[in-house]
């Protein structure tokens, strides 16, 4: 590092001490202490007299931002950003027209700006009046504000967009009259409910539905639920919630964004599939004939592959919905729990796809002949119980999948 004057440079680190005590804090992950933990993004603001003493650090390598906000939106913010400059640190205010660059402004307004870079972390440092009249693009710091908390990269001092989601605080703050440590969640939180939902749908209630209408039609041939079979009426009632949640969900990022999203790649295609072949679905149900008719293959047929088809898309907008910058949970653990949970399901599948062969076979029928001399039923449920067995674990594997993955959404 240059020699530079000791007044630009930062003695020592930040501390979380003094946090909701005597300073307000905005901290991710939640209670987390940039002395200790090198993943930490702070943001501290500490009033002294008619000024306010603002620290920032984060594990960045081009800049790291906060902006005073009206709103959720980017767009007529009050910006600052220290920006890695080689071996130097540029603090600057600035101010954000809509979504584009930030107008970088003059330093004046800023006094005492230091900075550090150790280990990978960046901090800074500056002073600011609690109010500047003559600039306007100076948000007042006596009043209430979303506290947005932004990184990314920078290319010969140009910053770039941010890859992710900033840090957004859950409500307005006046950071000058409380001393509040609180956190923030980088997904909306309509964006949340819209993956936890899908995930519900196709991790769980559309595979469940699948295995009890594929394998489990013997387990329950004459047990009626409400006037139908019993796997029918399973299998509708999961079907009908993943139609459900997969219509409500598909509605949700529209009404966030009010829009079509260009910088969410094909996840939004694939989804629209997923949406038109999920209420296909019943609407080909409806209009399915008697069992006797002679038109029945074609419809189990159409049925089958229009579910198939699905599932597969959806799978496929589940893994490209997973690094969407709204959504975007952590890798590599994403895909590989998710590669998980593909593999328990295909794995739960071909053991009923294989036991269902044997038996049709005869080779498990020639067992239960000859058990049947000495226990007639155990003879007659030893096949049903075997898939029921698996059922039952393939239900707890497949929850915890899907607990797993409402928990990281959470964390957001």
């Amino acid at each position: 590092m240059p020699t530079v004057p000791t007044a630009l440079l930062l003695t020592e680190g930040f501390s979380a001490s003094g946090c909701g005590s005597n300073k307000f804090c905005v901290r991710n992950p939640t209670s987390c202490d940039p002395q200790k933990d090198i993943w930490c993004f702070f943001v501290s603001f500490k009033r002294e007299g008619d000024s306010m003493l603002i620290e920032m650090s984060g594990p960045v390598k081009g800049y790291l931002s906060f902006a005073l906000s009206h709103d959720h939106w980017m767009g007529d913010d009050d910006v600052y950003l220290c920006v890695t400059d080689g071996q130097t640190v540029d603090i600057n205010p600035a101010y954000l027209r809509g979504r584009s660059h930030p107008e970088m402004a003059s330093t004046d307004d800023l006094h005492d700006a230091a900075w550090r870079i150790e280990d990978g972390i960046l901090q800074c440092s500056f002073r600011r009046n609690i109010r500047i009249p003559t600039t306007p693009e100076r948000f007042p710091f006596d009043s209430s504000y979303y506290i947005f908390v932004a990184d990314g990269d920078v290319d010969n001092g140009r910053v770039l967009r941010h890859k992710r989601q900033p840090l957004i605080t859950s409500k307005m703050y006046n950071v000058s009259e409380s001393v509040e440590d609180v956190g923030g969640s980088r997904s909306p939180l309509l964006i949340k409910f819209h993956g936890a939902m899908m995930f519900i749908a196709w991790m769980t209630t559309v595979s469940i539905g699948v295995l009890i209408a594929r394998f489990f039609k013997p387990v329950w041939p004459t047990s009626t639920l409400f006037g139908e079979k019993v796997w029918f009426q399973l299998h509708r009632i999961l079907m009908v919630s993943t139609v459900l949640l997969t219509v409500v969900a598909f509605v949700l990022p529209f009404v966030y964004r009010g829009h079509w999203s260009s910088r969410a790649g094909y996840h939004p295609y694939l989804g629209c599939v997923v949406f038109a072949l999920a209420v296909l679905q019943p609407i080909i149900a409806v209009f399915r004939p008697a069992p006797s008719s002679h038109r029945r293959p074609y419809f189990n047929w159409t049925h089958w592959g229009t579910g198939t088809v699905a599932r597969i898309v959806a799978v496929a907008a589940i893994f490209l919905g997973m690094n969407v910058q709204a959504l975007d949970l952590p890798d590599p653990w994403d895909t590989y729990t998710m590669v998980g949970f593909v593999l328990w399901h295909v794995c739960a599948d071909i053991l009923l796809e294989v036991h269902s062969f044997c038996q049709q076979k005869g080779s498990i029928k020639q067992l239960e002949d000859r058990m049947e001399i000495l226990n007639p039923y155990t003879a007659k449920n030893e096949g049903h119980t075997f898939r029921k067995i698996v059922l039952t674990i393939y239900i707890c594997g497949n929850f915890a999948f899907l607990i797993t993955f409402l928990a990281a959404i959470n964390q957001l």
